[in-house]
């Protein structure tokens, strides 16, 4: 049977994103660890959810918002290269970039090296778009980040790219096996 860990708002306050909740306790994990992950999962709960309100400030969704962002700085990339730098699946990329397109914030071209490439591209609205979505992101991170010593803030970082690259190995290795259950290359049967 699972026990559960109830958790109080730091602040003290009886309502709101911190208020008192259940958490279910994680099987055969010591607490520190435990404790870790819930600050981490509720963290960026919240997180994301100021993020959305920032975006919705802006009239955009935050996908479209990080679309908007990337192109800012890689005006030009493919769909697919898109789907890979967002972690997201090429079809999601391209029902966002429809209703962008729609929207009038971005174009998309035909490659002129390789007309089987389609490129995507900022319009003028993008652009502006995108500037006034950075300078929301910025007042975010000032309001929140910032307030931290340059020391948290560096140990912070320290910390989440460690934990990051370890998510990034984890998920890797999930991913080993079941690449090895599919047919084999066409190199590996040139080998048979």
């Amino acid at each position: 049977m699972s026990e559960t860990t109830t958790h109080q708002d730091p602040r003290g306050a009886a309502d709101g994103p911190f208020m008192a909740w259940k958490v279910p306790e994680l099987e055969g994990v010591d607490e520190l660890s435990a404790r870790a992950f819930r600050a981490f999962l509720g963290t960026a709960r919240l997180h994301f959810k100021n993020m959305m309100t920032a975006m919705a400030g802006q009239r955009s969704h935050p996908g479209q918002a990080m679309c908007l962002r990337l192109l800012s700085v890689n005006d030009g990339l493919t769909q697919r290269d898109m789907a890979r730098m967002l972690h997201v699946s090429p079809p999601t990329v391209s029902k966002m970039l429809t209703t962008m397109e729609k929207t009038g914030l971005v174009e998309r071209r035909p490659d002129e090296a390789d007309q089987r490439l389609t490129r995507v591209y900022l319009t003028p609205a993008g652009h502006e778009r995108s500037d006034q979505m950075g300078e929301a992101v910025g007042e975010y991170v000032n309001a929140t980040f910032a307030t931290l010593s340059e020391r948290e803030r560096r140990d912070l970082a320290r910390l989440l790219d460690k934990l990051g690259a370890r998510i990034s190995e984890v998920a890797a290795a999930a991913c080993e096996p079941a690449a090895s259950d599919g047919p084999p290359a066409p190199d590996e049967e040139a080998g048979r």
